[in-house]
């Protein structure tokens, strides 16, 4: 049998990048090219280090990596292959530039969603699931019992950041959600409850830029301040507020897409260990599930330091919103072990939101593999649509951005170079322009200027450029926005001479 990966020109060289990551950077891109199809079976990894001259090591270590990320699968006593994919051929994504673009072609959804492509989802797992789970219901889930969630999903949740995520924690320290802003909201009643301070109110501190609803989040009573971002990630800020509180996105800031550094890292655990002024911590982990180069190296705030006084600091809070579909609405918190009486209080008080008869399902598909499954076929699946982009973004849109190749996440940051300006005046912040005008193409853009709280008032203090979802629009939808941006672009801005004495 002729291997297809024999079509493929493989070579090794001493740049610097360990042979494995060279070997997988190859296969990748020859998936993408469309040199290597679905169901390709790939030579075994003693015949392969053989041919390229390289220890057995190396070829399994890029294997097992690839295969960790679904990219490839592992049948028994048959071999390698490269994994289902479930997309449109990538055969496709040369993306012609002699070929003409029709307006009227426009899809019916034309936006950079960064929500999870819900026309991939294993419905009939998860109908078998849904069915089982339903055959011979819990008396405690008709009754309305649970208030922090169904026991046997909060066992596959520990089980699942442990094995994923290297978390560990116990059943009672999660408390199931409907979702973030529930999250938040819960947490913030919560933390008032266990304030330090009891004469003056805590003082939030939000990302600057952010997620723009957790601002929604925060009492409109309550003092807030902007932490800001740098290479590092969230900076600490000097503060003589008496008790703080802090939502951070440590492992990728929303929406710049950075991890915070162990340098800042030991900062912030040092100022939670020290207590004056005091902190907590929110770490909200949106989308760490899909990492496509390696695994995610950033340690939990909840889990990085030994002292227990920082621990019972820092709650974590995730989401099923991105990984299975956003009308789920479910979430969780891990708290610490210290206050999980003062969650169970604050639930009581502001009652329980997340969707009970639905969590039995959620249970079953983990605990059944599906979740697993799934999670690793999206991985391959968002990172084949991230990498089309990009070839869209370079094709069309150098002129005027700048952009890195993202490692993970559902979204390409892209920022307007600063050497253009549109030919008419205006006072908005220019990506706000754009996004307005193209709005009238039936084109729907997400402003990075928006995610700051003067983005709108005082553009001069924002960064202009959008952030680009790649993971819910089809191909064609992303073909079909870049050109109108393009088209846009090319009649409407101009660039700004030098200044000349």
């Amino acid at each position: 049998m002729k291997h297809a990966i024999a079509s493929l020109r493989l070579s090794l060289d001493d740049t610097g990048a360990p042979y494995y990551q060279q070997l997988m950077a190859q296969l990748q891109q020859g998936i993408v090219s469309g040199e290597l199809s679905v169901g390709d079976k790939l030579p075994s990894s003693r015949f392969l280090a053989s041919s390229l001259g390289v220890s057995r090591s190396t070829t399994s270590r890029a294997y097992d990596q690839l295969i960790a990320e679904g990219i490839l699968t592992s049948e028994a006593k048959r071999g390698v292959f490269v994994a289902a994919l479930p997309m449109v051929s990538h055969r496709s994504t040369t993306l012609s530039s002699s070929a003409p673009f029709s307006v009227n072609k426009a899809p019916s959804k034309r936006a950079f969603d960064a929500g999870a492509d819900v026309s991939v989802f294993p419905n009939k797992e998860w109908a078998a699931s849904m069915r089982r789970s339903w055959l011979n219901p819990d008396l405690a889930v008709l009754e309305g019992g649970y208030t922090a969630g169904y026991p046997d999903l909060k066992a596959a949740i520990v089980d699942y950041l442990y094995r994923v995520r290297g978390l560990e924690c116990s059943t009672e320290q999660i408390i199931v959600t409907a979702g973030s802003r529930d999250s938040l909201l819960l947490l913030q009643h919560a933390i008032a409850l266990l304030g330090d301070v009891d004469s003056l109110p805590m003082k939030w501190w939000l990302e600057e830029p952010t997620y723009p609803p957790i601002r929604q989040v925060i009492p409109s009573s309550a003092e807030a301040g902007l932490l800001l971002i740098d290479e590092s990630g969230p900076c600490l800020p000097d503060t003589e507020h008496a008790s703080n509180v802090a939502v951070v996105t440590p492992n990728r800031q929303y929406p710049l897409g950075m991890s915070i550094s162990a340098a800042r890292r030991q900062q912030w655990l040092q100022a939670l260990q020290n207590g004056s002024p005091s902190w907590w911590l929110i770490e909200d982990d949106y989308d760490n599930e899909f990492v496509y180069q390696g695994r995610s190296s950033v340690p939990f705030m909840q889990t990085a330091s030994v002292h227990s006084q920082t621990r019972d600091r820092v709650f974590f809070v995730g989401s099923f919103s991105k990984v299975l579909f956003r009308g789920l609405r479910l979430g969780f918190i891990v708290a610490p072990t210290k206050h999980i009486e003062t969650l169970h209080k604050s639930q009581r008080v502001l009652g329980t939101s997340a969707s009970l008869p639905i969590q039995p399902a959620v249970a079953d598909f983990m605990l059944q593999g599906h979740f697993d499954r799934h999670v690793n076929r999206m991985r391959r699946h968002y990172r084949l649509k991230r990498d089309v982009l990009l070839v869209l973004l370079e094709r069309h849109l150098t002129t005027w951005f700048e952009w890195k190749k993202p490692h993970g996440g559902m979204h390409v940051l892209i920022e307007l170079k600063p050497n253009f300006v549109p030919k008419k005046q205006t006072e908005m912040a220019l990506d706000q322009l754009i996004t307005q005008e193209v709005n009238l193409e039936g084109v729907r853009l997400f402003p990075l200027s928006g995610h700051y709280v003067y983005g709108r008032k005082e553009p001069n203090n924002s960064r202009f450029g959008f952030l680009l979802g790649f993971s819910g629009p089809k191909e064609e939808e992303m073909t079909y926005i870049v050109n109108i941006l393009q088209k846009w672009l090319s009649e409407n801005l101009v660039e700004k001479k030098p200044y000349q004495l």
